[in-house]
């Protein structure tokens, strides 16, 4: 390397002070994600685990509909905000000093939300709106920045001044809605409604707007990657929720067979996720057919909200252990039921990425299934409506099978990828690359007819 060509390359690396916000490459090879986007994500993947944490509370004190309806409120609230920032930064992002400071306040927003999530949980608890003064400050200090960035590109990148305009004018009339729907005295149906309203909206505007105006010069590689690796950082919250709990189980208990069961079961279902989840090949087929993206990023959605409540059925089934109080069909159902979201996801996620609903791979997802309706059959029979009792002679044995059935699963999952659909995905892939060439066919064809 050169001198000149060294000091540029230090120069870009150290040096933050302000540059042009052009626009990205769209189509730049091999882009990788950047530590400010990595420190990004990890603050958001604490939202999650604040998240699944309240939702083990909830469903331990069996507070189940509200708990579960404070949490999906919660988990769109922190994904929407990290998808549209990820969008930006995916077209936009220099690294610049003004952009390191919109992703330092967005950060703040994420704690302020953090802060907002018990209020939550206990207002839905009452009967109340899941959302509050503080959950929906904190989810526009998220969102308030990105107006910032997005009407900073408008005037520095004029080729996407349109869509970029566009973006920065919707997010602000959806902040508009979202800080009306903590006016006091409205109740609490019609604030409800007006977040499904709203949620729908902001879902709906950024297709609207880029068939419309334009696509934004967003990278599809690296989309996938800071996809995959938000999913990955989730799944190793897993893991570090099922210590948490487990811990305060083994301080208060000692260590039991219980207790090794769920920590366990919680390294096999992260593991199982985590390559179940890579074996869709994202980026590869998203760099060749880009409009994917689209679909593939709405699954995503509910994708890490599943993945995050795995996390919150290990911590109840630990609070489960410790405390005696909830019936092994509970602890089964908080289990099996993420798991069975998280198994469902991925394989919707393959189906949208390959355009392809192939039915040879029903089986091996009713397969994957088995183990979790067997384990929830077993808790049904065993289960007397009864608190569990783990005393010799109770419950220990069937609660360790329903773990191990649950972790079963995922086992299954991976097994089954790795041996069928690897052979449906290239067949899928190849279909689609041989489409253009039968369509060439056919137009040469009736083409030529007439001629003849």
């Amino acid at each position: 390397m050169t001198t000149p060509t060294l000091t540029a390359q230090l120069r870009l690396d150290l040096r933050h002070r302000l540059r042009p916000m052009s626009g990205r490459n769209p189509d730049e090879p091999h882009r990788a994600v950047t530590p400010l986007e990595l420190l990004y994500d990890l603050t958001y993947v604490i939202a999650f685990a604040a998240a699944a944490d309240e939702l083990a509370h909830a469903l331990f004190v069996g507070e189940v509909g509200s708990g579960i309806g404070a949490y999906l409120f919660a988990v769109f609230g922190v994904s929407w905000a990290w998808l549209n920032f990820t969008w930006f930064s995916s077209a936009y992002d220099n690294d610049d000093a003004l952009v390191r400071a919109a992703v330092v306040a967005q950060m703040v927003g994420v704690v302020i939300f953090v802060f907002g999530l018990p209020v939550s949980f206990e207002d839905a608890a009452h009967g109340g709106s899941p959302n509050n003064m503080l959950l929906v400050a904190g989810y526009i200090v998220m969102r308030v920045p990105l107006i910032a960035l997005w009407l900073r590109a408008a005037r520095e990148d004029p080729t996407h001044r349109r869509t970029s305009v566009a973006y920065a004018v919707v997010i602000t009339v959806a902040q508009l809605g979202w800080l009306l729907t903590t006016v006091p005295g409205i109740p609490a149906g019609a604030t409800v409604v007006a977040i499904v309203v709203l949620a729908a909206a902001e879902l709906i505007a950024p297709l609207v707007i880029e068939r419309r105006y334009g696509r934004a010069p967003w990278n599809a590689g690296h989309i996938a990657e800071r996809f995959g690796l938000l999913t990955l950082i989730t799944i190793g919250e897993v893991i570090a929720g099922t210590v948490a709990a487990v811990g305060a189980l083994v301080a208060e208990q000692g260590w039991s067979v219980a207790a090794v069961a769920i920590v366990a079961a919680g390294l096999v279902i992260a593991a199982g996720l985590w390559w179940a989840y890579y074996l869709i090949p994202s980026r590869t087929i998203l760099e060749r057919w880009p409009e994917r993206t689209w679909g593939w990023r709405y699954v995503h959605l509910p994708l890490f909200g599943a993945i995050a409540a795995v996390g919150a059925g290990l911590h109840v089934a630990a609070l489960g252990v410790e405390h005696q109080e909830l019936s092994l069909l509970q602890i089964t159902l908080a289990l099996a039921v993420p798991v069975a979201c998280v198994v469902v996801l991925v394989f919707l996620i393959w189906s949208v990425l390959m355009h392809s609903m192939d039915f040879t791979h029903v089986p091996l997802f009713i397969c994957n299934l088995v183990p979790l309706v067997a384990a929830v059959i077993i808790a049904a029979v065993v289960d007397a409506g009864a608190p569990i009792d783990l005393e010799p002679g109770g419950d220990l044995t069937a609660l360790v099978t329903v773990i191990g059935l649950v972790s079963l699963s995922c086992v299954i999952e991976v097994v089954g990828h790795e041996l069928v659909g690897y052979s449906h995905t290239l067949q899928a892939a190849k279909r689609h690359l041989l489409e253009p060439e039968i369509d060439e066919r056919h137009a040469e064809a009736e083409g030529a007819e007439p001629s003849a």
